[in-house]
């Protein structure tokens, strides 16, 4: 096995963070001023994950090919998953602050991306309850939308005007680093719990999987933020 294999999970992780890392400072932006709401959004929901990611591995949802990793573990996952939990969700809350910063008022409707969103994933998972990736995953998001849909959240309509926009945006990156993780593969997925469809070599619901990443660490980052702006908005 050459050596450079070993590091190819640990490349991605590195050309994920890089740019968003160094951009951080961009005048406009200054993502560098927010990592105190960052930082607890990132920890929370990656938390979660972590525990929805060790559940899937040793239920052989999915499992690392070892050709392509250090060789460091803990708890059935790869020291670079972990940094993946980092470096991605960083990555994204990047992404979501470059468009609140460069297009503030954009001309869409919260109101209805949510219903749609919430609608689509809501089916999806129903007709898919065998599937163990595909029902957590669409079905995570359809309960989180429901739930601030119907409770009225102050704030998901303002999130969702640049939430939407922000995912369409992460997956331009996604195509390549998810497309090397499940074309090597770094990653093998068992398709018995997925819907077998692959846009390239990349699962569908991965898709879907950052989007409900996005989603949760956006609503505590806005929390936070509207704290310290607007208290009621926060509730």
């Amino acid at each position: 096995m050459p050596v450079s294999d070993r590091f190819t999970y640990l490349f991605l992780d590195a050309i994920t963070v890089i740019f968003p890392l160094l951009l951080s400072f961009d005048k406009k932006i200054h993502f560098w001023r927010k990592w105190n709401w960052l930082i607890p959004s990132l920890l929370i929901t990656s938390t979660l994950y972590l525990v929805w990611d060790i559940w899937f591995t040793t239920s052989e949802v999915w499992v690392f090919n070892h050709r392509y990793l250090v060789g460091l573990n803990l708890f059935s996952l790869p020291i670079e998953e972990y940094l993946f939990f980092i470096v991605v969700p960083y990555a994204c809350m990047f992404i979501y602050e470059c468009v609140v910063g460069y297009f503030p008022n954009l001309p869409l409707n919260g109101k209805w991306t949510n219903l749609i969103m919430a609608g689509f994933t809501t089916t999806i998972a129903a007709y898919n309850y065998e599937r163990l990736y595909t029902l957590i995953t669409f079905g995570l998001i359809g309960i989180t939308l429901w739930y601030l849909i119907i409770f009225k959240s102050a704030i998901i309509n303002k999130i969702q005007q640049h939430l939407f926009p922000a995912w369409l945006l992460s997956i331009i990156p996604m195509l390549y680093v998810n497309g090397v993780l499940t074309s090597k593969p770094v990653l093998i997925y068992n398709n018995l719990e997925n819907l077998g469809i692959r846009i390239g070599t990349i699962p569908f619901e991965d898709f879907f999987y950052n989007y409900l990443y996005m989603l949760w660490m956006v609503i505590i980052f806005e929390k936070l933020r509207l704290r310290n702006t607007d208290p009621n908005l926060a509730k």
